[in-house]
């Protein structure tokens, strides 16, 4: 579902944040209680609580409208609504993390995962899934190492050699395991082999990633 920025509520947002930007987190507090105030519906109670999750001092308060907000996704009957999943349950996860509450932030991490097929491709994309791995890594259950390649990229890494990395680094460092990933890094590293700019022993590691790779499919 498009955010439609005249609608009341995503006013009241877009007012709060630019108020938090400058530093008046009180007077972005009100604006984003009053949004929730004013929600009619699921969708404008959602993204309310989202802010209001953001700018919380108590940590379980935190997870309180956070978990508001992922309920009321769900709440939504809208297919649009899937590409928010990944963000609010790995913001969950967080605040369960912050309070030291593991199993129950690796659960919430691991649906961030399951549901991150539904990310937009680009940037943004990418940051949400470097978060899932990096949450999911710190919290005792993610194993994203394939170790030909990490020894590769740390080559690259210590020579700076910038072209492999440009290439490969997106697709590498926002690998979840899944298979949208599994592909996009094989596509990523197809093309490095095709560019034939590596030293031959590397290239030679390479091809045989990308048979290993294509092996599992």
């Amino acid at each position: 579902m498009q955010f439609d920025p005249e609608n009341k509520v995503v006013k009241l947002c877009a007012e709060g944040m630019q108020l938090e930007a400058e530093g008046k987190i009180e007077e972005a507090h009100s604006l984003f209680q009053q949004a929730w105030d004013t929600a009619a519906n699921d969708f404008e109670a959602f993204t309310a609580a989202h802010y209001l999750a953001r700018n919380q001092k108590d940590p379980s308060a935190v997870l309180q409208w956070n978990l508001e907000a992922l309920r009321r996704a769900g709440l939504v009957n809208d297919g649009g609504m899937k590409g928010h999943y990944p963000s609010l349950y790995l913001n969950v996860g967080k605040s369960y993390e912050a309070l030291n509450q593991i199993k129950e932030a690796n659960q919430h991490y691991q649906a961030a995962a399951d549901h991150s097929e539904h990310l937009p491709l680009g940037k943004y994309g990418d940051m949400i899934k470097m978060g899932i791995r990096a949450a999911l890594e710190r919290t005792g259950t993610g194993s994203f190492v394939i170790g030909p390649l990490d020894n590769l990229v740390n080559k690259w890494c210590e020579r700076k050699d910038l072209r492999p990395l440009s290439i490969v680094l997106p697709a590498y460092v926002s690998n979840l395991g899944t298979e949208n990933d599994r592909n996009k890094l094989l596509s990523a590293l197809s093309y490095l082999s095709a560019v034939r700019c590596l030293m031959e022993s590397e290239q030679v590691i390479l091809d045989e990633l990308i048979t290993g790779l294509a092996g599992q499919e």
